[in-house]
């Protein structure tokens, strides 16, 4: 909007003013002079003889946070991934349910750290997580899906880890095994994966795979490292061992 009390002020020192029957002044405003004194105001410029530009008002105008801002910035909120958290504090929030994934991984046949990995990336160990689209705890388990395979409470962790391993299962079987293709099923659905003849061409799914199986490969080589750390303790006998029989 134009400044009011500088226009009243301009009027009253001009002395002689008349609008033209088209001003409009919430709009940009220009003021001329014409060779008689008199001062016109208008929201179109004049480009004839006789009227001199004396100033020009501008209107402010005020940016508008557009819908898709705010719609980035709710999908922004509802994102319940672990994001940049360090391994050593994932590991932590996998603790309590560990006994969990290992009793459904052992039962359904799937690997304990590719659950691990699944559970980390859908919730972030969260069991109250909810995402904008209605899937619910840590394997973020959508309702008819948690209801076709039996699961009464979605929301209990022992119930949707149980849930959630149960269908990647199904989808490694579906998928003779193969982990890209079944992480894909459980994100973008099995129809998809079959239509494409492989992972969707969704950068959605090709993010999730991606990050599930980084996340996998994390977990296997510390598992890796801690089995060889393992070993080596139990190659190195006490030194009572030895002194014992002698061989020292």
């Amino acid at each position: 909007m134009i400044n009011i009390k500088k226009i009243i002020q301009f009027l009253v020192l001009s002395g002689a003013v008349f609008l033209l029957p088209s001003a409009n002044l919430s709009a940009d405003t220009y003021v001329y002079q014409k060779a008689d004194g008199l001062t016109l105001l208008t929201d179109k410029k004049v480009s004839k003889r006789g009227y001199q530009l004396k100033r020009i008002y501008k209107e402010k105008h005020y940016k508008k946070k557009s819908s898709r801002n705010k719609k980035s910035s709710r999908s922004r909120k509802n994102r319940i991934g672990c994001g940049k958290l360090s391994a050593e504090v994932i590991d932590r929030k996998t603790r309590p349910y560990l006994s969990k994934i290992k009793k459904y991984s052992k039962e359904y046949g799937v690997e304990e750290n590719l659950v691990r990995a699944i559970i980390r990336q859908e919730s972030c160990f969260k069991p109250k997580a909810k995402s904008r689209v209605g899937a619910m705890g840590l394997m973020q388990l959508m309702p008819k899906t948690a209801e076709h395979l039996g699961i009464n409470n979605a929301w209990n962790p022992d119930q949707n880890i149980r849930g959630g391993v149960k269908y990647i299962s199904r989808q490694l079987k579906r998928f003779r095994g193969n982990k890209e293709y079944a992480l894909a099923a459980y994100n973008a659905g099995p129809g998809a994966v079959l239509k494409h003849d492989g992972i969707p061409p969704y950068r959605e799914t090709q993010n999730y795979v991606g990050s599930i199986m980084e996340e996998y490969a994390r977990l296997q080589k510390h598992r890796s490292a801690i089995k060889h750390s393992s070993l080596s303790q139990k190659s190195q006998l006490p030194d009572d061992f030895h002194i014992f029989w002698g061989k020292k």
